[in-house]
């Protein structure tokens, strides 16, 4: 949104044209998507303590996991409500909105973090329990959810590497394989897996925010790098048209889970739920799948692998 007024602006006011480029407006979202979530913070906490949606903890197996958790049943949760609200907000206000991938991004962000909150919702209502929707059909949900993804992407996607898989450190002329119609189960697989990577890393204050915080970041460089021409020809990595936006999103990301981390880190005073913890993987694996850089995210993300 803001692009599309400095585009109107800077005809009677040239340095209003600062506002076009990605690294500035991926900066301003940054810094903005943090201050935003630390002022809304408290309200939320405070909000979310009044209405007793509180965090249902079961008694651990282990001893020490039973010392780490016993302080936390009483600690307001789906607070991932206050990170997906900056995300969107900024995103919008930053990014172009009407930019294809950022569609698809605020779309898998918003389906996922729905998802997210029917199962912390139904968590919640269920006495004595903490299960929330069924293994069942949250996976149907997240496939189905997915896969609408991967048609949509199919659509507007650089189709010279569409359905190819890209091995990190060789050149893409050289080792470059062709996935065919397994491209879908692939991305959905993908989809899925940093989804639910990232809810299973949600356990320790902090642990997925900090997590979050790194994969984020890095991918707000890699979405620069792969949709500039120029550095994509030099560093020899695909160049995916228009997801240069993108770096809008994932710095967006980066500063709502920093300022999230403000409220989260132990002790914590808010954890993020399945509505935050699902959205924000989904929407980190379609940012992977977008530029074509699915294995790295394995490196960067190793700590929600290994939690997986």
């Amino acid at each position: 949104m803001l692009k599309y007024l400095s585009e109107l602006s800077s005809t009677y006011y040239g340095p209003l044209r600062v506002f076009e480029s990605i690294t500035f407006r991926g900066a301003l979202a940054l810094v903005f998507a943090f201050v935003f979530t630390v002022m809304i913070g408290p309200l939320f906490i405070k909000a979310l303590s009044g209405l007793r949606i509180l965090e249902n903890v079961d008694k651990p197996d282990s001893l020490t996991l039973e010392k780490l958790h016993k302080n936390k049943k009483h600690t307001p949760t789906m607070g991932g409500v206050i990170i997906v609200i900056s995300i969107l907000i900024t995103t919008i206000i930053f990014a172009e909105p009407t930019n294809p991938y950022i569609v698809m991004a605020i779309f898998s962000l918003l389906s996922f973090a729905g998802l997210g909150f029917i199962d912390d919702f139904v968590k919640l209502r269920k006495i004595g329990k903490s299960n929330g929707l069924s293994r069942k059909i949250k996976i149907i949900s997240q496939i189905i959810i997915a896969l609408f993804i991967s048609i949509a992407l199919s659509k507007v996607g650089d189709h010279r590497y569409l359905s190819k898989l890209l091995i990190p450190g060789t050149k893409m002329n050289v080792f470059f394989p062709d996935l065919g119609i397994l491209y879908f189960p692939f991305f959905i697989l993908v989809i899925i897996g940093s989804s639910n990577a990232v809810n299973l890393t949600d356990g320790l204050d902090g642990l997925a925010t900090g997590c979050t915080i790194i994969v984020a970041f890095s991918f707000a460089l890699m979405t620069y790098f792969v949709g500039h021409a120029e550095i994509a020809k030099f560093l020899r990595i695909p160049h995916v048209a228009y997801t240069g936006e993108l770096t809008i999103f994932c710095s967006a990301m980066v500063g709502a889970t920093i300022g999230f981390l403000w409220f989260n880190s132990h002790p914590a005073q808010i954890f993020m739920g399945d509505t935050g913890s699902l959205a924000i993987g989904a929407s980190i694996g379609f940012v992977a799948l977008a530029i074509k850089q699915e294995l790295v995210l394995l490196i960067i993300g190793g700590m929600f692998v290994w939690e997986a």
